[in-house]
């Protein structure tokens, strides 16, 4: 294979150089703008298996290194070793270089279409020589057209979303103003999409909000209750700095006060924070309730079976992060125990969407009954949250929005979490066009539909 580079005025030329000196069964592995004209790389005898073993190391066949050797010096001046970012990395494919040497082509008469090269015992040559290493390195001009193009192609996007956008708002604009009203919540694109389309809308906006607003409390499930009024064995798991400790607590203390004392255990697997299990135990003292940990999962699985006559056992979990290898111990333990245990996420309300949508992957090998919301005094917008338990249907157990135990723990409704965030509009920033843009640009074939 014989590659080479050639400059010429315009393009027109330097393709006609090319088939003048290489024929028709050139292949252009790269073009660009050059002072004074463009400059062309071509291959002659273009073999992508040959791409490949030089970009791995291996040794140029014999057709290679005859194709070298019988070149004339005043040709092999011009010639340059092909670097692997002008054809990407183990050398083009030949769909790639087909349709590059088309598009170069195209503005030609006559520009032929590369052809698939033979083999090397097609060719028939036989025997091998040694030949050169190769060293194959980045190419900065083809480097820096890869990024231009990638820039560019931001831009025309942006640019495009915008004018969709703009022209959505001027062909539907109670649409457009509910996609406005609804993305201040905090919600997910995707979610304020879904309400807007099942809202009729009206020339009233503020019906049209209140249509939504219902539409989306109707997304969000609750559990009524369920730990206080049937207890059992529920563990509460989620990543550190949550509130599980805390939570925990109230609950306990708010079993306490409706079933009466000595019903409650505490059982914590956080083996990793001495001041986990202290604060724990001092709960326990309070409530006069046992507290035991369980470091692996035969002695989870003990600690259960000792604590059969309790109406309610809550498992304290270790706060891990999401990321961490570990997790996948902590949820081991509590799908190993004999005694069925209930699992509820707790979630932050003051963290990311991201890392809400990360946190409940994290946990998808494991069945989770529900989530607590928690720090509902903290956030500055509960659109994150509500838009993963909607995602992830996962039904809402309680809110807690305090430190003290056990006033600031509430069962959820669905219709209180919608009120609370609506309150919360206050301290949201009103989205600007490029924002609306970037999240619905595409929204206008979705309405003419």
């Amino acid at each position: 294979m014989k590659i080479k580079r050639y400059f010429a005025a315009d393009m027109r030329q330097a393709l006609q150089m090319v088939r003048e000196e290489q024929g028709p069964d050139a292949v252009i592995l790269s073009n660009r703008k050059v002072e004074g004209g463009v400059e062309i790389v071509a291959a002659m005898d273009y073999d992508p298996a040959a791409i490949e073993r030089l970009a791995a190391g291996a040794p140029v066949t014999t057709s290679q290194a005859r194709t070298s050797a019988g070149t004339p010096p005043s040709a092999r001046s011009a010639e340059v070793t092909a670097p692997a970012s002008s054809v990407g990395v183990g050398g083009p494919s030949p769909g790639r270089m087909a349709g590059m040497t088309a598009s170069l082509s195209s503005g030609v008469p006559n520009a032929a279409t590369p052809t698939p090269s033979r083999s090397p015992n097609e060719r028939g040559n036989k025997g091998a020589v040694a030949a050169p290493s190769v060293v194959w390195t980045q190419d900065p001009s083809i480097v820096a057209m890869r990024e231009e193009i990638k820039t560019l192609r931001g831009l025309l996007e942006t640019q495009l979303s915008g004018l969709a956008w703009t022209e959505a708002k001027l062909r539907h604009p109670l649409r457009a103003q509910l996609l406005e009203r609804l993305t201040r919540l905090g919600l997910a694109p995707a979610l304020c999409r879904e309400l807007a389309d099942r809202v009729r809308l009206e020339n009233d906006g503020d019906h049209n909000w209140r249509q939504a607003l219902g539409q989306l409390a109707r997304r969000i499930g609750v559990t009524d209750d369920d730990i206080l009024t049937h207890g059992g064995c529920v563990a509460l798991i989620g990543p550190t700095g949550v509130g599980k400790t805390t939570t925990v607590a109230k609950l306990a203390a708010r079993y306490t006060l409706r079933h009466g004392p000595n019903r409650v255990a505490l059982v914590t697997t956080d083996s990793y924070r001495i001041g986990a299990q202290q604060q724990l135990r001092t709960f326990g003292r309070i409530l006069n309730a046992p507290v035991h940990v369980a470091h692996d999962a035969a002695e989870l699985a003990r600690v259960l079976e000792a604590l059969r006559d309790k109406s309610l056992v809550l498992i304290d979990t270790a706060g891990i992060s999401q990321r961490d290898v570990r997790l996948t111990e902590q949820l081991a333990m509590l799908q190993s125990s004999r005694v069925q245990v209930r699992t509820y996420a707790v979630l932050s309300t003051t963290a990311q969407r991201a890392a809400l949508d990360e946190t409940l992957r994290a946990f998808g090998n494991i069945a989770l009954d529900g989530c607590i919301l928690t720090k509902l005094d903290e956030t500055a917008s509960l659109g994150e949250a509500l838009s993963v338990v909607a995602q992830y249907q996962l039904p809402v157990a309680y809110v807690a929005d305090g430190q003290r135990v056990p006033e600031d723990l509430q069962p959820a409704r669905a219709n209180n979490l919608v009120t609370r965030s609506v309150a919360l509009l206050k301290h949201a920033a009103v989205p600007g066009d490029e924002a609306m843009a970037f999240s619905f640009g595409s929204m206008v074939s979705s309405a003419h539909g």
